[in-house]
């Protein structure tokens, strides 16, 4: 299965917003694996507030922007 680009972001004891970037084929996988590989997060893993595919994200900027994604 194809593995996608996942911003994973989450917040610490101070509430300082923190991000990730981690490739999964799903959120529910690049979650999982930004809680192994942040320290901090195996101990407090609901500190995580998001998880975007960064290709999604990159489309709502486009349009956003106003760039027109095609005809």
């Amino acid at each position: 299965m194809p593995q996608n680009h996942y911003t994973v972001g989450y917040h610490d004891a101070e509430q300082h917003h923190h991000e990730i970037c981690e490739y999964a084929t799903d959120s529910y996988e690049a979650i999982k694996d930004a809680q192994e590989d942040v320290p901090f997060l195996r101990e407090h893993p609901h500190f995580v507030d998001s998880c975007i595919n960064a290709e999604v994200q990159a489309m709502s900027s486009l349009m956003a922007a106003g760039i027109p994604m095609g005809h």
